[in-house]
């Protein structure tokens, strides 16, 4: 037999205090605290759905300074197009993360009562808590979306070294075979089974340092085998086919110094995938205006591009986004191909600036790499 009371009575819950009157009515305050309290408090896909309904239901109107609505199951239930157990479970939810209020009538049903055409009172759900918890809430969210972004920097991270070090272990293998690599193998072969994904709840600072152990060793094998050459002297010959080391650059991290000895000479041989987007380019110059033109279709935004080339210099930047498309056009074996080349180019910028990657080792090593195909 179907209950008549249909919007389901249940147990008394403590009412918030709501007598003074909220700063604000507006209900896309509401709607943005709503939003908010669904990533703060991690509430789940039913519990947004009926809490943006009932935020839906508010018509601006506060009665007895209270932002009350009072919306049946039924209308919940055809509206989210949950069950009405599912909606029950739900508003239990709300009331007990204190997001709303509860104005239960003696009878359990929600309504409101009318006088001359306007509302008196109301029995139903006051959303006031939820308003008044707006700073609290955009605190709070401000503090985990920076664990988010530090979270994301440590796998853009992760995913840079452990790319250079499979590229340096295989650039190792094809020019110096006499060389033992086993034991790095090994160990990036166990790493690899073991590294978190981005996609889970680990962190990916063990993994990081890991890889760039691993890294740091191989590119020290590699240049300790080609006697330390990994850099171009400066003289006006940019075509030459030498590798010997760029004795002007003083401070081989810095990256606005590193970056004299990129060239184009040098990129056509490292990375011809990627210059073939770029077009015809003869000089620096044409290398800088090719890149810059193209940087929208590899997903670097205006804004992107220009923190790069003020961080680590136009050519360098230049450089960098094409390093970035041949290792996604190109990948190492082993390794995942680049989703988001724009992430990657931004992870790239930002370890070249600390001095973490040295760009002109990587474009040595792919030419080396390019050169014994």
């Amino acid at each position: 037999m179907r209950s008549a009371q249909s919007s389901g009575w249940r147990a008394l819950k403590p009412i918030l205090s709501s007598a003074e009157e909220p700063a604000t009515a507006d209900k896309q305050d509401l709607y943005q605290a709503a939003r908010m309290a669904a990533r703060v408090l991690k509430l789940s896909s039913n519990c947004r759905s009926v809490l943006d309904q009932l935020v839906g239901v508010f018509g601006g109107e506060l009665i007895e300074n209270r932002m009350l609505v009072w919306p049946s199951n039924a209308f919940l239930v055809e509206r989210t197009g949950m069950s009405e157990r599912s909606v029950r479970y739900a508003l239990e939810r709300l009331l007990d993360v204190g997001v709303i209020g509860a104005k239960d009538s003696p009878n359990g049903k929600r309504f409101a009562q009318r006088s001359r055409g306007k509302i008196v009172k109301a029995y139903g759900f006051d959303l006031s808590p939820l308003l008044a918890r707006l700073p609290e809430l955009h605190d709070q969210l401000q503090v985990i979306e920076d664990k988010e972004r530090e979270r994301s920097a440590a796998f853009d991270e992760l995913t840079i070294h452990r790319r250079s070090a499979q590229e340096a272990l295989k650039t190792l293998a094809e020019t110096f075979p006499s060389i033992d690599v086993s034991e790095l193998r090994a160990r990036a072969l166990e790493l690899t089974r073991v590294t978190p994904r981005r996609s889970g709840a680990g962190s990916a600072d063990d993994a990081r340092d890991a890889w760039r152990t691993i890294r740091e060793e191989a590119e020290g094998k590699f240049h300790a085998a080609s006697a330390g050459k990994s850099c171009r002297h400066k003289d006006n010959n940019k075509y030459a086919p030498d590798e010997s080391c760029n004795n002007g650059n003083d401070n081989p991290k810095d990256p606005e110094r590193a970056s004299v000895s990129l060239n184009a000479g040098d990129l056509g041989t490292a990375c011809p995938d990627a210059m073939e987007f770029i077009g015809d380019v003869r000089s620096d110059r044409d290398l800088i205006m090719g890149v810059s033109r193209m940087r929208g279709a590899f997903g670097v935004s205006a804004s992107g591009w220009e923190e790069a080339t003020r961080e680590i210099g136009a050519l360098c930047a230049s450089a960098t986004l094409v390093y970035v498309v041949q290792m996604q056009t190109r990948p190492a074996p082993g390794s995942d191909p680049i989703k988001n080349a724009g992430g990657y180019f931004r992870a790239m910028v930002r370890l070249i600036k600390a001095g973490q990657v040295d760009l002109t080792r990587e474009i040595f090593k792919m030419k080396i790499a390019h050169r014994q195909r």
